[in-house]
């Protein structure tokens, strides 16, 4: 929703991740592709009949996801459900219970299979009254049902680290075979270790499939300016601006503080945003600096502190990291990012 021309800091660490996502849609493989992409093919394959066999809902709803993955080759559409899926995530829905991350597992599967996606979305709103989070990923709910609900929820929470640990244990029981490995795993432009090759596997996956389609409430809250800051609508719109301020993720973060700059009220709630991303554009030029000079641009620091229980998204992993480095998590005063030309 901004307007200006400032350039926002990207993390490096996004470089493997980006190269990452190219190799785990890179289906089907053609014989003129390279041998690494067929061996993660090939894992992929085996990995979905492996987890299907396990059972569990999260195993299901992941198998599922995979399997929408490899038939969608490298087209970037949703593909249709076919009826193995269809079963998959019926059961997986069906054993879920009050299981939040196997729901929100389910519900990734964007453009198919939307019956049981809605109900694990329905399910989670049920779970969890106060969060934004799946009313936003539910695309059949509508803005104005999105906006209402930011009227009333507590916060944004897509439990992104919790579906990305569940991921990690599920491909580390089933890591690629040792010739796959070999081609795969510690050789140049790829993850060193195995936990590492999971790691960006599930990040490739959650990035492009889990976070919700703001356009639709960023097209309405551009009305919203224009009808003024005392609209119903505006108050509704600072209210996901907040939320989306505080979620979960940093991407997400940064859309609600450019929403709550643009909607600020007054010239007070104008200061206080201004500050506020200023303290988030330090952060990530900051950690964008620290993956630079880090090892595989920050994966292997990603697979050490998803071990720790206290790191509940990215945002506190942001700041561990600048914490253990020794930056201050505050600006400089006087500091302003960089701006492009």
């Amino acid at each position: 929703m901004q307007g200006g021309t400032e350039r926002r800091p990207r993390s490096a660490a996004m470089k493997w991740l980006a190269a990452f996502l190219l190799l785990a849609l890179a289906c089907p493989v053609s014989a003129q592709e390279d041998a690494a992409a067929a061996a993660h093919r090939a894992w992929l394959q085996g990995l979905v009949a492996r987890l299907a066999d396990d059972g569990g809902p999260r195993d299901l709803a992941l198998a599922a996801l995979l399997r929408d993955v490899v038939r969608q080759g490298e087209g970037d559409a949703p593909v249709a459900a076919d009826p193995q899926t269809r079963i998959w995530r019926e059961t997986a829905f069906a054993r879920a219970g009050t299981d939040v991350v196997a729901l929100n597992l389910i519900a990734a599967g964007a453009g198919a299979d939307e019956a049981v996606r809605g109900r694990a979305l329905a399910r989670w709103r049920q779970l969890e009254p106060g969060n934004l989070a799946p009313w936003l990923l539910d695309d059949g709910a509508g803005v104005d049902a999105s906006l209402g609900a930011a009227r009333t929820t507590r916060g944004f929470n897509g439990h992104f680290f919790a579906q990305l640990r569940a991921i990690v244990a599920a491909l580390d029981r089933h890591p690629p075979a040792p010739e796959q490995a070999a081609l795969l795993i510690g050789v140049p432009d790829a993850p060193a270790t195995s936990q590492g090759y999971a790691a960006a596997m599930g990040m490739s996956l959650l990035v492009a499939r889990t976070l919700p389609a703001l356009q639709p409430l960023s097209e309405a809250c551009r009305e919203a300016i224009a009808a003024g800051p005392v609209s119903e609508r505006g108050a509704a719109c600072r209210s996901a601006a907040r939320l989306l301020a505080g979620a979960d993720m940093m991407l997400l973060r940064m859309v609600g503080l450019g929403m709550a700059e643009d909607l600020a009220a007054d010239a007070d709630a104008q200061r206080a945003a201004r500050e506020a991303r200023r303290r988030f554009d330090w952060q990530m030029l900051e950690w964008g600096r620290l993956s630079v000079a880090a090892e595989a641009g920050g994966l292997e620091d990603l697979v050490r502190l998803l071990a720790d229980p206290a790191i509940t998204g990215e945002p506190a992993l942001v700041e561990r990291l600048l914490t253990e480095a020794g930056i201050p998590l505050q600006p400089p005063a006087g500091w302003q990012p960089p701006r492009g030309g």
